[in-house]
């Protein structure tokens, strides 16, 4: 994401955005790269696109349609040009056309760079990460045995209406549902992790937190050593990499661990729903039980 897109950030207001605001300030993008893989049920285009001037640098990202006649014309290994369209509340290709045809491009996580990654799986115990929370207060994973912990992964200054803002919009709506269930009292807790420590203090975290609602007491906004981060983040296979003007780029990951540690879901990308993760919390809390 390149320096200007501080436009976007003004107009967002970041911090205090909702997904809940209506979609204004629309801003479109011409997009050039290689598919790597199209779904046609999620509506969705997987790109190894190239720079975007003015927006974003160049990476392996997905990119949602509502136009699912656009995903007909494709496939994996072609090379495409079309407009990204980005709103307060989300993002899209309005438009997507072949200007050239080539072998399917190598997955992003290829073997060779998994050698020197730790990559973490479903049933997987998770390493006692330890950060420093939106209190100053020193939290480990451990701290949460005995509790369900649902985990995602932002940046305060995170201009995507779907990306970090998503992320945190969806975790106060499932904050909010979950503490009207009094079966689940005291069995599950929220972790949203920074990857952005140097600009994420705590003090930053907590005023990010209270714009979303955030309830302290059973969701934490966390941050510390780059390096645990980075261990945590990259065996979840998540993406980030410093751009221009102090932002980052980066893909997204929201995992559940049970009361034990143990990594029960993970959900790659935006696509899933509030309810498919209060599901899922609910089911390991009842595992644990």
């Amino acid at each position: 994401m390149k320096s200007s897109l501080l436009l976007l950030i003004v107009c967002f207001g970041i911090v205090g955005c909702r997904k809940e605001q209506p979609s204004t300030d629309l801003v479109t993008f011409n997009v050039r790269g290689v598919v790597v893989s199209v779904n046609m049920e999620k509506r969705r285009v997987v790109m190894d696109h190239e720079e975007i001037p003015n927006y974003m640098k160049a990476m392996t990202m997905p990119f949602r349609v509502k136009d699912t006649t656009l995903l007909l014309k494709i496939q994996p290994g072609d090379t495409v040009e079309g407009i990204l369209a980005v709103s307060r509340t989300e993002s899209w290709l309005e438009s997507l056309s072949v200007v050239g045809s080539g072998e399917e491009p190598a997955s992003p996580s290829s073997a060779a760079d998994q050698i020197f990654r730790r990559i973490y799986k479903v049933g997987d115990p998770l390493p006692d990460f330890t950060f420093v929370n939106q209190d100053r207060k020193t939290v480990k994973l451990s701290d949460f045995r005995g509790k369900t912990v649902a985990i995602t992964f932002i940046y305060s200054r995170c201009p995507l209406p779907d990306f970090c803002i998503q992320m945190s919009s969806y975790f106060s709506r499932v904050q909010r549902n979950l503490k009207k269930d009094s079966r689940l009292d005291g069995k599950w807790h929220l972790l949203t992790v920074s990857f952005d420590p140097d600009f994420d203090k705590p003090e930053v975290l907590k005023k990010y937190g209270t714009a979303y609602d955030a309830d302290f007491s059973t969701w934490d906004f966390v941050t510390g050593d780059l390096g645990t981060i980075r261990d945590f983040a990259d065996g979840l296979e998540l993406v980030v990499e410093d751009d221009e003007g102090g932002l980052l780029a980066h893909n997204l990951r929201t995992a559940v661990i049970d009361a034990g540690g143990v990594l029960r879901e993970v959900y790659k990308g935006n696509e899933w729903t509030v309810q498919e993760l209060e599901d899922a919390i609910r089911r390991a809390s009842r595992k644990s039980s």
